[in-house]
């Protein structure tokens, strides 16, 4: 199943895991770990959001968390609710200035997206906090998960918040979990998870992104489904400015409907990116540069570069397997895969976005004759990287990284 928009679910709640990049530590010690629990209480209390379990691990974190119907003013939100990846955005962004200062370091701390799998909050709840409390054992960071000091466990076992007053935001979330508890202790709760259960869930979040009944999916697939048919495609951040929302449907423009009293208005913007393109280095671009002098380079936008260009990558098996090739092209604003092309799968439009620090950022969903296709991808400096979830009926869910190889101006074919 393709990723989800992060949307509020009635009765749902997010599994969140955010890891290192390229698997690098994102704590190193004791003050670390307090800082991003620090920040974890600001932006909870900023953003409303509800935190049932958490778990700091050396190079990856595990957040259990609840959107709310309510916005921060107490207004009823809308199907498009944002404030997970605020919530998020606001929550790595920070710690990772916090990090880079502290270590001088510089660039990205965490991979560009968290991941997150959506969960039937009353049949799974109480399950997904033992999952997540039960890591560190699981990687063999401690002999008991009881004794990790950067998690909520203690917290659901003790309930002595006199000795944890700077972790107290988190009280009314873990009553509320406890409350599901029948005649057990959380201890023996937790130790009564047969691991066939933990297996399980992990699968499921793992591969579908969906964990509870069949009605639940079927309420999450409806509930997408009138999100998606608003016209609505997926927001992203630009890095120090307001964040834009890219519509799929329209393409280059921005379709705003305006109800008001006096009727319904309809205003058209063109969706372009000349406010931050002005602030973005030119690239070089890269055909002919060992034979022109440096002042004679062609100099194109990012933006550009991707769509002149056709782009070699290299497919690589998550589970593992055999390397593949393919080819992407971005022609008239719309996406192509060569490899998925001759499978059925047809042309799709695709959103972008450029950020201050000259990254540019795209996704595209393809549907095909039995099944659909996910791109996300990103590129900077002229090398490009990304993910393909590729699900089909009845086989296998198929996840790949990919990486450029090459490209090639569409002109010189």
């Amino acid at each position: 199943m393709p990723r989800l928009p992060r949307i509020y679910i009635k009765d749902a709640i997010y599994f969140v895991t955010c890891r290192g990049e390229h698997d690098e530590k994102v704590f190193e010690d004791e003050k670390d770990y307090n800082m991003f629990l620090e920040l974890l209480r600001k932006y909870q209390e900023q953003y409303g959001i509800k935190i049932f379990a958490f778990c700091l691990l050396p190079d990856h974190l595990h957040l259990l968390v609840e959107m709310q119907r309510q916005a921060k003013d107490n207004t009823p939100q809308t199907g498009k609710s944002p404030e997970i990846s605020d919530f998020m955005r606001d929550l790595n962004n920070n710690y990772t200035k916090y990090f880079n200062g502290r270590y001088e370091r510089k660039g990205h701390l965490f991979r560009e997206r968290f991941k997150s799998a959506l969960v039937e909050k009353d049949k799974y709840l109480l399950e997904m906090t033992a999952y997540l409390h039960l890591n560190p054992e699981k990687l063999n960071l401690c002999p008991d998960s009881k004794l990790y000091p950067y998690s909520s466990y203690q917290l659901y076992i003790y309930q002595d918040w006199s000795k944890q007053e700077d972790l107290k935001f988190l009280k009314s979330a873990i009553d509320e979990a406890l409350g599901l508890l029948k005649d057990q202790t959380y201890t023996q709760f937790v130790n009564g998870l047969a691991e066939e259960e933990r297996d399980f869930i992990h699968k499921r979040i793992n591969r579908g992104g969906i964990l509870g009944s069949e009605s639940f999916i079927q309420q999450v697939k409806s509930e997408v489904q009138a999100y998606q048919a608003q016209g609505l495609g997926q927001k992203y951040e630009v890095a120090g400015r307001k964040s834009y929302r890219l519509f799929f449907a329209m393409g280059s423009f921005l379709l705003v409907v305006i109800v008001s009293a006096g009727g319904i208005y309809l205003l058209s913007l063109k969706n372009n990116l000349s406010q931050t393109s002005s602030q973005i280095k030119k690239l070089q671009t890269k055909f002919q540069a060992a034979s022109r002098p440096e002042a004679e380079k062609p100099r194109i936008s990012i933006s550009e570069e991707l769509k002149s260009e056709e782009w070699e990558i290299k497919l690589i098996p998550v589970s593992g397997g055999s390397e593949d090739r393919d080819i992407l092209d971005f022609r008239q604003g719309k996406f192509v895969s060569e490899k998925l092309n001759l499978l059925g799968f047809a042309k799709s439009n695709y959103s972008e976005v450029v950020e201050n620090n000259g990254r540019l950022i795209w996704e595209t969903m393809q549907t095909g004759p039995d099944g659909v296709a996910s791109w996300q991808g990103e590129m900077r400096e002229g090398r490009m990287r990304g993910t393909l979830s590729l699900r089909q009926k009845d086989k296998a869910p198929q996840d790949f990284s990919f990486i450029s190889t090459g490209f090639k101006r569409k002109d010189e074919k």
